[in-house]
Formats: C-alpha cells, structure tokens, sequence
C-alpha cells in the first residue's frame, strides 16, 4: 500500500469520527464532552483563550498532544487530521490559477495568526472564527440539528426545509465553509497555504528541529516529480530540492513520486524556507502592516446591545469576548435546542457567540449541559458552592419529622400543587407501619422524584410549616427553639403570599 493511500484512509477515518463525535452529542446531556474532541486538540484554541483570560486553561492538556505531534513530526496535523483539510482536499475543484500566485501570499497565514493573537491580547476573540475546526463544526452541527438529537422534528430533508426546521443562522454559517473551500479554484489548498491561522501557528512550531524531509543528493536524479507531486508547493526546485519544513504538512507524496527513492524522512535540522519563499523586507512590513490593520479592525469600539440577547447560563458578555473561541460545541449539548449562534457584531462579545433563541424551545431549568463540552471554560462549569447559589443540581428536600403528612399523618400535600415539574413532587400512600400520633387511616405523603426535580424551590413557599419542612436546600433551624407552626381552621392560604393570614404556633 502507498505512503498516500494510507494517509487517504486515516484521514477519511478521523473525518467520520469528527462527524460523528460533532452531531453524536447533539442532545445527549452532560455526558457527552466528546463533542469538542477536535477543538479541545486544537493549540490555536487553548492559546488564544490562554492569551484572552490571562489565566491557564485546563483545556491545554489535550493540545499539547498536537504542540509535540508537530514539533516532532511537522505538519501532521494539517496533512493527516484536520477535518477541514480533508474536505478541501475531497472536493474536486480544480487549480485553475495555481501557476499564478506568488509564493508570498505564504505570509498571509502569519498575516491572520497575527491578528488572532493579537485580538486575544486585548481580550477579543472575535477572529477565532477563522479557526479550521470552527469552520467546518458551526454548520455541521446547525444542519444536523432538525434531524439529530432530542429536538429533532422527525421529518424528511425535503419537508424540513420546506417548514424552515433548519434555522437561518445554519446556511449562513455555511458561508465560511464554501468560501474556504472555493479557494481551492486559485491553487490547491489555498487555504492551508495562505488563510490557515492554525497552519501558521504548526507552520511556526515545524521550524524547530525534529523529523523532517530530506534528500539523498547522491541518489537524487533531478527530475522534479516530488515537487510536481507536492499538493503544497513546499519543495524548491533549485536548491537540491529541499523542502521548507514550515509548508510540508506531511503528505509522503513525494515518497510515491520519487523513482530513485532519494526522498526519505529523518532526524535533520529544518529548514526554515525554501529559498524561493525568502520574504523581502518590503514583504515584513506589509505584513506587519495588515495584522495591525485587521487588530484595530477587530477591537474598534462598537455600540453594545447585548440586553437584546439572551445569553446561557453561567457566562456573560464579557466572559464570553474573553474565552468563547466560536466552536459551536454548546449548541450540540443543548437538550432543547434553544442555544444558536449570534450573528450580531453589535455586542461586546461578537458574532457567533452562543445566544438563547427562545422562540422554538426554551431552556430547561438546572441544566447547565452546554457548559460541559465548552473547551476554554467560556460557559462556566459552576463549583458545588455556585451549583447551589444558581439553583444547579439542587434537588428538593422533606424533613419527615416535621413534615404534616410524614410526622403526623395528616392530609396535606399543599407542596405539591405548586410544584412546576409534573412528577417531580408526587404523592404516595403512606406506610401503614409508619408510627403516627394521629390515628385514622394513613394518607398520601408527599415524595421528591430526584429525576425530575430541578430544585427551583417553588415548594417551600406553600409548606404549611415554618420553617418549611420541604425546600432546596432545607433552613437550618433549632428544634428547641422553632416549633411547627400550623394554620388556624379555614385559613387557606399559602405562606409568604398575599393571601396568607398570620400563624400561631401549636403543639400536636
């Protein structure tokens, strides 16, 4: 088997298993951290969130898997793994201007790495929707969304787009995608040579020493085919044929095209450019030049109208400006499909920035689950202290020594009328060898299904005693110095609403 069908077939391989990790989470709950994979191996992500917060992200652990894959092995990223860069190199489009692009147009990848960084140094990360994972994630998991997922309507492709299932922002995040991929019309892989903010940042970290091509002079016969075979044009035809370490992303088509076997991959020291690739000064200063333009461009003052956006739980505007880097990985772990991206460039957090949209669902109470696969922390995932300040993964609670019905069998089950769950507070009958200082037949008594409750509190208000016997969490109180305190006959209402009349404790 050939060095580039091997390749073919390990990237088609992690392009499915990008596909199915992205749109397998779609509604599956706060299990499924999965989702992010990709992005959480994406350098470009941890760096420029590390860059915007100021702070060490956990999320570093997993990319420095791909810092020391490219330090040792160059570009393998963009050869063998990138999603995006196997789509491109799928899409039969033909290099019609490839012969006619100059070789400094290579810049332009620094051009951009330059303006994410630099915009991540003044905390926006606005221009992380050039990252290559962003790009190919956004629409995927938008498009898949009305037929993946708890929120899928369970209609053919034709009837769902005919009864717009598939939300406006889903073709407009394919904009990026199509236009990435039109690029390939001026020279095969434009975007990887030219675009890519990550390929310059692999570009950047293949220049250190490690394995790198190299050519056995004495064997080499000159006649070029590993250069016209090189997908990058990363090999100088003067020069004994070398390659630039910071342009080969590791495709070993030269290994197949070499008929003399002069190609071979070792231990060298790199080389930085191919000659022919040698920026001139003037070439510096454009660039150099461009990423200021594009940073200021970036981080203008804008007029905010973030209080026309609802924003998820546990993050705000200025969190998100900070750390979202738009990957999209929340609206797939949203069980309702109410978190879409923001199209707005009027807010402080920016465009394609995570909203709630609540017209075709809402969000479910004590969820929090889009904070799970969240790579850099942008949706913050609550410690117990928070959890219990914001009402997350609080569950109900009786004290059946003080509870009416529990402690003296009395009927009342007034918590569960209020409760807004359906079968979150039920009612059961209870025990008979239950001891009572009431007689009478036993009665239903109230039981909290810790499934379904969401510790939204609603009960406690209508308990009858005081301090309640039911809530989320329980009041602390002092059995010496507190009794149960029961309502006088024909008094009705609830305490602490309008309606309720004033208490006087009793002993039973």
């Amino acid at each position: 088997m050939s060095w580039s069908r091997l390749r073919r077939i390990v990237q088609i391989v992690l392009l499915v298993a990008f596909v199915g990790l992205t749109i397998g989470g779609l509604g599956l709950g706060s299990s499924w951290a999965f989702s992010s994979l990709f992005s959480r191996l994406d350098p470009l992500v941890g760096l420029s969130a590390a860059l915007a917060s100021r702070a060490f992200i956990a999320f570093w652990a997993a990319a420095l898997l791909t810092v020391v894959l490219s330090i040792a092995l160059g570009r393998v990223w963009c050869g063998w793994i990138c999603p995006l860069g196997t789509l491109i190199e799928l899409a039969p489009l033909p290099a019609l201007l490839r012969s006619k692009i100059s070789p400094r147009w290579r810049l332009g990848k620094y051009v951009t790495l330059a303006v994410v960084l630099g915009a991540a140094i003044v905390g926006n990360l606005g221009p992380m929707i050039l990252d290559p994972v962003t790009i190919i994630a956004r629409p995927l998991q938008e498009l898949a969304r009305p037929f993946v997922g708890n929120d899928a309507v369970g209609l053919g492709i034709g009837a769902t787009l005919g009864r717009g299932a598939v939300h406006t922002v889903a073709f407009l995040s394919l904009i990026p995608l199509v236009l990435v991929i039109a690029l390939s019309l001026a020279e095969h892989r434009a975007w990887c040579r030219d675009v890519c903010p990550l390929g310059g940042l692999l570009g950047v970290l293949s220049k250190l020493p490690g394995v790198r091509r190299v050519v056995d002079a004495e064997t080499c016969t000159g006649c070029a085919r590993c250069a016209k075979a090189c997908p990058t044009d990363a090999i100088a035809r003067k020069g004994g044929f070398e390659s630039s370490s910071a342009e080969c992303i590791v495709c070993l088509r030269c290994l197949d095209a070499c008929p003399a076997g002069a190609n071979a991959f070792g231990a060298a020291p790199p080389k930085l450019l191919a000659p022919a690739y040698q920026p001139a000064r003037r070439d510096a200063l454009i660039a150099v030049g461009a990423t200021g333009l594009g940073v200021v461009a970036v981080v203008l003052p804008i007029e905010r109208a973030d209080a026309d956006i609802l924003r998820p739980p546990s993050t705000t505007p200025a969190r998100l400006a900070e750390l979202c880097v738009r990957c999209g990985a929340c609206y797939s772990a949203c069980p309702t499909g109410s978190l879409r991206p923001s199209v707005s460039f009027a807010t402080e957090a920016g465009p394609w920035t995570p909203m709630l949209d609540e017209r075709p669902a809402h969000c479910t109470m004590n969820c929090n689950r889009c904070a799970v696969p969240c790579p850099t922390d942008a949706i913050h995932t609550p410690t117990q202290s928070e959890r219990i300040a914001l009402g997350l993964g609080v569950r109900a609670e009786i004290d059946k020594t003080r509870c009416r019905a529990w402690a003296n069998n009395h009927a009342c089950m007034q918590c569960q009328s209020t409760c807004p769950i359906s079968g979150a507070l039920v009612g059961v009958e209870r025990p008979a060898n239950l001891p009572s200082r009431r007689g009478g037949p036993p009665v239903e008594v109230p039981v909290v299904n810790t499934e379904l409750c969401v510790g939204c509190n609603q009960c406690a208000p209508s308990c009858a005693m005081t301090p309640a016997a039911i809530g989320s969490p329980l009041p602390k109180y002092d059995p010496g110095t507190i009794r149960p305190q029961m309502p006088p006959p024909g008094v009705t209402g609830m305490p602490g609403s309008s309606g309720s009349s004033k208490r006087t404790p009793t002993t039973e």
